[in-house]
This record gives structure tokens, C-alpha cells and sequence, in this order.
């Protein structure tokens, strides 16, 4: 059973720019006459929702074993982290765009990022990397990982 479960997707406008780039595809695609034509634009529509579908949301799970973070409607990719393993946890604010060059899975001179939106999350702390989850509520999933034997850092 889950401790904490959180799914953070895209901000707003991003979700309303995609829309705004698929939308006129698919009007253009649906009144094509020529099924050729239909096709032609229907199919790289499809190949944008799917690689948006792919990545949106984020979804976090802590249990007594693992942290788990997968992306998209599929759950793929995705990062799993036996609680054992993980030496440290602490809830943080860090600069997506200056310590890894934006949003999304990031590596970086700070180790590695999954995140999709903000400037807050957890660092994970192993003994060869740190990843930091991004997360809306970095409280409650620090909080989280420290009630399954997670040290503080």
C-alpha cells in the first residue's frame, strides 16, 4: 500500500499550447477530402499526442519498499529506488532552468531531475548520484520517505 501519491503534470499553458498546435491538425485532418491527405496529417498529430501522453503526469509513490516515479499515460520511463538504498532525503528549491537547463528528466552537474513543473521537489540522496523529484507537496513526500526509514540530510 502507498504512503504518498502524487502526480504533477505540465503547467497550464502548456497543456493550452499543445492543444493549440494539435487542434487546427485535427480539424485539418478530419475535413481533408482526400484520404491520402487525412493520413498525412492525422499521422504526425497522433505522433505528438503520444509523445505528450508519454511524458504528462509525473506520478510519485512511496511505500515501505520503493519510490517510484513514472511518467505519461503508460508509466514508461520510469525509476524505481529501494528504500534501502536511498542514504538521504530533504525537501528543496532549486532553479529547474540554471541546474538542469529546464523542466522534464534532466541530468545534470547536481546529479538528476524528473520533475515537470516548479521549483520545489526532494533530493535523493544514493552513494553514487542524487536525483531530485519534483513535487508540489516536497514536504509530504520528504515526510513520506522518512516514515519508511529514510534518514534526513
Amino acid at each position: 500500500m502507498d504512503m504518498h501519491t502524487e502526480r504533477q503534470s505540465f503547467a497550464l499553458w502548456v497543456h493550452v499550447v499543445i492543444l493549440a498546435c494539435v487542434a487546427p491538425g485535427v480539424a485539418a485532418g478530419v475535413a481533408a477530402p482526400d484520404p491520402a491527405a487525412k493520413w498525412a496529417i492525422l499521422i504526425p498529430v497522433g505522433l505528438v499526442l503520444l509523445i505528450y501522453g508519454m511524458f504528462t503526469p509525473m506520478t510519485v509513490r512511496v511505500n515501505s519498499e520503493r519510490l517510484r516515479v513514472d511518467f505519461g499515460v503508460f508509466g514508461w520511463p520510469k525509476w524505481d529506488f529501494p528504500i534501502g538504498e536511498i542514504q538521504s532525503a530533504e525537501a528543496i528549491e532549486f532553479s529547474p532552468l540554471r541546474d538542469f537547463g529546464g523542466w522534464g528528466i534532466k541530468g545534470g552537474k547536481k546529479g538528476m531531475c524528473l520533475n515537470q513543473r516548479g521549483d520545489r521537489g526532494v533530493k535523493i540522496h544514493f552513494h553514487d548520484r542524487d536525483y531530485i523529484i519534483g513535487s508540489d507537496d516536497p514536504d509530504a513526500l520528504e515526510q513520506a520517505l522518512h516514515t519508511v526509514g529514510v534518514a534526513r540530510s
